[in-house]
């Protein structure tokens, strides 16, 4: 025990005392009088039965500097020892309003367990708080574990606790969470959120395990929302049999932002309304097309590379080598670079697509000669500006 709670302690002062800047923390929206008091009960919450504060003045130090203060902490030691409870009233009325309550609990807890180790008096003090700011003792339980996760830097305790997470706590906390977690930020019954700071590979069989259904070659993801964040998944050993399919269920919103995908099969919406993609590259998808759309959907692509991507069949049709769909769905291209792509079949379609209501704006296509336009309409639409052909057959058709 001894020796975990040594672990905890160097973790803490390696990752949060003298670690990077806090990013989005909420306390940075705030006015400067909400701030001030704010800053003044952390160094109550520092120096609460305990003799020696300098590493919690370090953290205290830390989250003023990530959230712009125009105070130094000499400040707060002087200014907590005037507050009155008129003024901590007032605090706790604006915190509960702002939904800053959760966020200023994980700090206290945070700040109390920075020496690895928390005495019963603190406990007592910390339950004092909580309860003072109306948070349920359940949710109370879930910070506590999510402190741990934090200060632990562990991927698994937090999704493990994320899971049960029915309040949404996690959405309080992801300016920690965020530096550390490579997985789901978010599992909940209406949000899947999968996220790396550091852009580090996404293990695939996370997302397996993640989702409603699997089979041999494909998955089925069931959310109300779908992030795919800052990640790098590769597809190409998923399975020897088929190209490994991510199904997306049934989602008012999914969103790519800053990933890379690579080999895979079809990336398939069915029912989802909204697709948003931006910062995405999409490599060597050469068996199947990128995106396989059903009716109604919308997708929008942003400053995104494509690269070998697109088929060749012996069907009778080829209805797009980037998205499959003859279903008139709106598709936008903006900033976009399209590389070696095609589109191959008895019936060559658009390299990119067949029969949509296409546009397409400051795109660069470059060797995408292997098929009969890059946007084919028979009953669909295209318009677009400034787009560049290199070694490329015609834009529209």
């Amino acid at each position: 025990m001894e020796t975990s709670k040594n672990r905890t302690y160097e973790l803490f002062q390696k990752n949060l005392l003298h670690g990077s800047s806090i990013k989005e923390h909420p306390l940075e929206k705030t006015d400067e009088r909400f701030k001030h008091t704010y800053y003044d009960l952390l160094y109550i919450t520092a120096q609460y039965e305990n003799s020696d504060t300098e590493n919690q003045i370090q953290f205290i130090k830390r989250i003023m500097d990530s959230t712009n203060a125009i105070t130094v902490i000499s400040d707060h030691i002087r200014s907590s020892g005037e507050l009155t409870s008129e003024k901590v009233s007032d605090f706790i009325s604006n915190c509960i309003h702002m939904k800053m309550e959760k966020i200023f609990l994980m700090d206290c807890l945070l700040i109390a367990c920075s020496t690895g180790k928390i005495n019963k008096s603190q406990v007592d003090y910390l339950s004092e708080v909580a309860a003072a700011l109306n948070i349920k003792k359940s949710d109370v339980e879930l910070l506590c574990e999510y402190a741990v996760s934090i200060l632990e830097q562990s991927t698994e305790k937090y999704e493990k606790t994320n899971k049960r997470d029915t309040s949404e706590i996690y959405k309080h906390i992801l300016c920690y969470t965020k530096k550390f977690v490579c997985g789901a930020i978010a599992n909940t019954n209406k949000c899947l959120h999968f996220y790396s700071m550091t852009h580090e590979d996404l293990e695939p069989k996370k997302i397996l395990i993640i989702s409603d259904s699997a089979n041999y070659n494909s998955c089925e993801i069931l959310r109300e929302t779908i992030v795919f964040e800052n990640l790098k998944i590769d597809l190409s050993n998923m399975t020897q049999i088929h190209d490994f399919h991510i199904g997306f269920n049934c989602a008012k919103d999914v969103i790519f932002r800053s990933c890379e995908f690579i080999q895979g099969g079809s990336l398939r919406f069915r029912g989802c309304r909204s697709i948003s993609i931006d910062d995405c590259s999409f490599i060597n998808f050469c068996n199947d097309a990128v995106f396989d759309l059903n009716p109604d959907s919308e997708l929008t692509v942003s400053r995104s590379v494509f690269k070998n991507c697109g088929y060749e069949t012996g069907f009778a049709s080829t209805t797009g080598g980037i998205v499959r769909s003859a279903n008139m769905n709106k598709l936008i291209f903006r900033d976009c670079s399209f590389e070696n792509c095609f589109a191959q079949g008895n019936f060559k379609g658009g390299i990119v697509s067949f029969n949509n209501i296409a546009e397409s704006y400051n795109c660069t296509f470059s060797g995408c000669n292997n098929g009969t336009y890059i946007f084919y309409n028979n009953n669909g639409s295209y318009k677009g500006d400034n787009n560049k052909l290199i070694d490329s057959v015609e834009l529209k058709g």
